[in-house]
Order: structure tokens, then sequence, then C-alpha cells
């Protein structure tokens, strides 16, 4: 943990993963929904096409041997089919590739353009064999922090495909899914523009995700869970946002009219954190009817989905709800069969929400700088009786402090016993900084 994100809200420490967003420790196993579809794009030809024999010769090669090989190659075919002729744009992408992996990322972005122009002016404008190139573009794009970029590759990998398939079309989910989990990545990191517009479109991409699932496989099909916690974990960052940093806004101006634009934006920011509470508390009850309707559910799914529910209540200081949410949950994971030991893993003990990162305490040589902490829970979440144990550098008071503010607005599940809420003591615990 960086000094700068534990000194943040604890929900900006919060990291999503695919099928458990904000799920927390309430989910004992990782559920998968069915995959919804094959891979959006037909594998590129280009990328099988180079000569078996020549990638073998090439691996015995040394990094800068590799590029050249690749250079000589290029010029022969220019020199026989010219500066557009077929099968240049692979021998492209291999020279681009190799200037990647020897960190050349500047001109490894301008051989992958040119192999885009290549293989526009063989296959068309909208051709999907581009896709490879803008994705391996995208990544020395980062490399370089070049996030606006980036982000601007991103949005035309979407485009791409809407002229391929259509806005609604479900071969478009896994497209909707990458992009949707960039701008939350781009928004955590704080990467590229203003952070606020990321987190509109993250909304809005998976919202159009649930109405393709539901659209095109039903209303309980298992792959509305997956952007359901999307719309989740949108509505809790929307709930937590605290405004740019520095206040400041970018704006995209090509169209004119930037005014309208921020202020259209900005409205349509506010219309989304009012409904931030209630519209994800619907994500998870949907989640739970989901599982609850689908036959094909993990056992006790919809239990460990309630728990989800319960800790939405809770983070949002909703504690009678919460409780209430909590106990149901207990009740029906005794009733589908859970263990003891399952549930004790849920409810066993106190869980942060979101959570907390911590270094494992079997590995307590992995940190250089650290605090270790004691704290009690009480039985309505909250942290009492915070006591630094140790810290490193141990004359560090500003990390100490750090941690002691962000446990004293945390928000915790309480433990469980015999599906009661109790306080629980002497909790120890090590945050970590980079």
């Amino acid at each position: 943990m960086t000094q700068t994100e534990i000194s943040k809200d604890i929900a900006i420490g919060l990291m999503f993963t695919a099928t458990a967003l904000l799920c927390g420790n309430a989910c004992a196993e990782v559920i998968q929904a069915p995959s919804v579809t094959e891979s959006s794009a037909p594998p590129p030809a280009y990328l099988e096409a180079a000569s078996r024999p020549l990638q073998l010769a090439r691996r015995q090669l040394q990094p800068s041997d590799v590029v050249d090989s690749y250079r000589e190659q290029i010029e022969e075919l220019e020199a026989r089919h010219g500066a557009y002729g077929a099968g240049i744009d692979e021998q492209l992408v291999g020279l681009a590739t190799a200037l990647q992996r020897n960190g050349a990322h500047d001109e490894a972005i301008s051989e992958f353009r040119r192999a885009m122009l290549i293989n526009r002016v063989n296959e068309g404008l909208y051709s999907l064999n581009q896709v490879p190139m803008i994705e391996r573009m995208i990544e020395s794009q980062i490399a370089l922090n070049q996030w606006e970029d980036a982000n601007d590759n991103q949005q035309y990998l979407y485009w791409l495909h809407t002229r391929n398939y259509g806005e609604s079309d479900p071969r478009m989910l896994p497209v909707i899914d990458n992009l949707s989990r960039w701008h939350l990545q781009a928004y955590k990191e704080e990467k590229g523009g203003t952070l606020f517009e990321h987190l509109i479109s993250a909304t809005d991409l998976y919202s159009l995700a649930v109405d393709i699932i539901t659209q095109n496989f039903g209303a309980n099909d298992l792959r509305l869970v997956e952007a359901l916690r999307g719309l989740k974990a949108t509505n809790y960052y929307l709930a937590t946002y605290s405004g740019e940093p520095q206040q400041a806004v970018v704006i995209n101006t090509s169209f004119g009219g930037a005014p309208d634009m921020e202020s259209a934006q900005r409205n349509k920011l506010d219309h989304y954190r009012l409904k931030s509470f209630s519209s994800g508390r619907q994500a998870i009850a949907r989640i739970v009817d989901v599982y609850q309707k689908n036959p094909h559910s993990p056992p006790a799914a919809s239990a460990m989905a309630k728990v989800e529910l319960g800790d939405w209540y809770m983070m949002f200081n909703k504690w009678h709800s919460a409780r209430e949410t909590y106990g149901e949950a207990y009740q029906a994971l005794w009733d589908n069969g859970a263990t003891n030991q399952e549930i004790d893993a849920i409810f066993g003990r106190p869980a942060a929400l979101p959570a907390l990162p911590m270094l494992d305490e079997e590995n307590p040589g992995m940190a250089e700088s650290y605090v270790t902490v004691s704290y009690d829970v009480t039985a309505f979440g909250k942290v009492r009786n915070i006591e630094i144990l140790h810290a490193r550098p141990a004359d560090s008071v500003a990390m100490s402090s750090k941690v002691r503010n962000v446990l004293k607005r945390a928000k915790f599940r309480p433990r469980f016993e015999n599906g009661e809420p109790v306080e629980t003591t002497g909790i120890v615990q090590r945050f970590v900084f980079d």
C-alpha cells in the first residue's frame, strides 16, 4: 500500500475482480458464469502467416538481430509488392513486437500504426484484424504513460467492434467488459482525462451489458452476475467520489461546445451519485434473484450474494437493514447445507468493507515500511481501542497517523456467533507501505 493510497478514503483502496466485484469475504469461492461468447474477433491470419522456419531461426537470434531480420524482410516485400503489399503488415507486427520487447516503445507504436494502415488498405477500414495491433499499441502507450492516447485507442476498439457487430450484439460483451474495466482502472489510478467521465462511462457500459444479456439470454442468466457486480462497483465509486484531483478538468472540445458538454456530464454525474445507493442495492438484489431462480447456480450462491447485500447496507451506515440481511444470509447458508467451516469463513471474524490491504503475518520480511496495529470491532462494525504495536521505521509518525485515520473511518462486517453479531477484541493487522 502506498502512502498516497492509505491516506485516501478506504474505498479507493478497493480493486474489484471480474467475478466478485466488491464481494469481499462474502464469496467463499469464485463463482464463474458461463463464457458469453467466443473471441469477439476472428484470429488474425497475419499472426500465423509467417513461415515457421523463419520464426524458428529468429528465436536463435539476439534481440537486435531479430529487429534487423524483420526490417530486411519488410524491405524485400516492399521491393516486390510495393509499400502496401499483402504480408507486409504481418512482418511489421513482428517488428513492432520485437521493438516492444526491447523497450523501444515509441518505435513499436510507429510500426504498429504502419501495420494498421496497410491492413486497412488491404482488408478495409473496419477490419477486425487490426484488433491485436491496437491492443499491443495500447501496451506500449501505457508503458510510456501516454494515458490519453491509450484511452483513445480503447475507445477506438469499441467503435471498431460496433461497426462490425452493432452496439447490442452479444458478441460485444467481451469488448464492453474490457472497456468497462479499463475505465474503472483509470479512475482508481487517476490516469487519463476527467475521472468522473470514467465512472460515467463504466456505469453506462455495465448497464448496456445487463440489457444485452437479458434480451439475448434471459433475465436469470448467470452471465448477468459479472455485469451486475460491475454496476455495484461503479455505484460505490460514485457514492464515494470526492472531486477531481486539484480540480483539474479536461474536456474534449473536438466537437465544440465544451461548456455545454461539461455541464451535461456533470449533471449526469450528479444524477448517478444521487441514485448510487439504490442502484447498487438493486444490482445486488438482482444477483440474489438470479442465483435463486437459475437451476445451474452454485450451491449457496444466493446466500453469499445476500451477504454482499448486507455489506452494502453496512457500508452506507444502514445497520438495521444490514443486521436483518446478514441474519437471512446466515440462516440460508445453514439451509443450503453449508459447513461450519464455510460459514466461519464468512462470519467467523470481522471483515473490512471494502477489504483493507495487509501483509501476511507469516511473511513479515516482505515489506520495509509497515505499521502493525491492534484494534477491536464492535457488534455494530465500528473500530475501537486502536493501538500501534510496531512500526518500521519506528519514528514514522505520519504512517501511524494515517493508519489510525483509516481505521477510524472504516466499516466492518462484524463477527457472528449463533447468528448474532458480537464484539471482537484484540485484532492484529499489518498495513504495508511501498
